[in-house]
């Protein structure tokens, strides 16, 4: 994208396509863009939205968050400089941000790599390798969050049991429930060629942690033995959190999320999300007042580490991405208003 001459509303539909690659909850990809002449809007689609799992939409805006931190990575790497307004309308909660086209300046070298980083940036959800990140790169992703607009606590090894304890509890909360178990299935059994959802590619397989991931088949048989080896021995964890509990500060947890993945690709790191226990009010509140001290709102617990490259079967394959479809391109006519949840 960087370096190509073009109309101002080629840029920036090419950098909302671009954002397309954000991560976003059992990859809803939960956003629409509308692309004017010299700014375009991000909208919150609300068909997308998981009612069952996150039925506040926080992890709906959150995602969407990423998004608009992709859209101006590619609009500087194409150098030029957006402006964001954000939550512009109070009459239209779904307008979740509206970016105008700045001024040429010329992409930087660090924009460049920003951009670089997410064309190839993916969730893992693999064990991690028997190595732990670095302090200094811990730190550099919490500066980022906080660049990012959120912050990010690093839990303290004292700590990470009342995670283990927040991510079980929801997992038996939501497991309980038949609108999850069924949301859940609906999101995980679409495959590769409806660029959507959570193919068997890119999910774990069994494997005994610390800290559980989220179980996408709740039926399926680990098949673990009595003693299973711990994996993510050396993993380290992190709350995403901001200093409130609404949409505006969710929008800016989601910039601030995209601004630490990027850095992570930087870092030479992997990471996998958990928003299991962000998603049930009961283990939101036990981190918050047990993790965070009662000092911000939390938005996702992240799981960090270094990236198995190898295994005792041989080299390992890259993590799988999550697929994304070539349909859903950002359009130029007003989006019509649907029903409101």
């Amino acid at each position: 994208m960087a370096g190509q001459a073009r109309d101002p509303q080629s840029i920036l539909r090419e950098a909302a396509a671009i954002a397309s690659l954000a991560p976003s909850i059992h990859n809803t990809q939960p956003w629409q863009w509308l692309v004017h002449e010299r700014d375009t809007e991000l909208y919150a689609d609300r068909t997308r939205q998981l009612t069952a799992t996150d039925p506040d939409g926080r992890s709906l805006t959150l995602s969407c968050g990423v998004a608009l931190q992709h859209a101006q990575v590619a609009l500087r790497a194409a150098g030029y400089l957006p402006d964001v307004l954000r939550l512009p309308d109070p009459d239209d909660e779904d307008l979740l941000a509206r970016i105008t086209l700045g001024g040429a300046t010329g992409a930087s070298a660090e924009d460049t790599r920003d951009y670089q980083s997410m064309l190839i940036r993916h969730m893992d959800r693999r064990p991690f390798a028997d190595r732990a990140p670095s302090d200094e790169a811990l730190q550099e992703l919490a500066a980022a969050a906080d660049a990012g607009g959120a912050h990010l606590h690093l839990v303290r090894p004292d700590q990470v049991t009342t995670v283990t304890m927040a991510v079980s509890q929801a997992a038996e909360v939501e497991q309980s429930e038949p609108a999850y178990r069924r949301e859940l299935h609906d999101w995980t059994h679409r495959g590769v060629d409806s660029g959507e959802g959570l193919p068997a590619g890119v999910l774990p397989e069994p494997a005994a942690r610390r800290v559980p991931i989220r179980e996408f088949d709740p039926d399926r048989d680990t098949g673990l033995p009595d003693e299973p080896e711990l994996a993510d021995r050396y993993a380290r964890y992190a709350v995403l959190f901001g200093d409130r509990d609404d949409p505006a500060h969710w929008l800016r947890g989601g910039e601030a999320l995209g601004a630490v993945l990027l850095s992570v690709v930087r870092l030479d790191l992997a990471v996998s999300p958990y928003s299991d226990p962000i998603e049930v009010l009961a283990t939101r509140q036990l981190i918050a007042r047990e993790v965070l001290s009662g000092l911000g709102a939390p938005y996702l617990v992240l799981r960090l580490g270094s990236p198995a490259r190898s295994s005792r079967r041989g080299p390992g394959p890259p993590g799988a991405r999550s697929p994304r479809p070539s349909s859903r391109s950002p359009g130029t006519e007003p989006l019509s208003p649907g029903p409101r949840d």
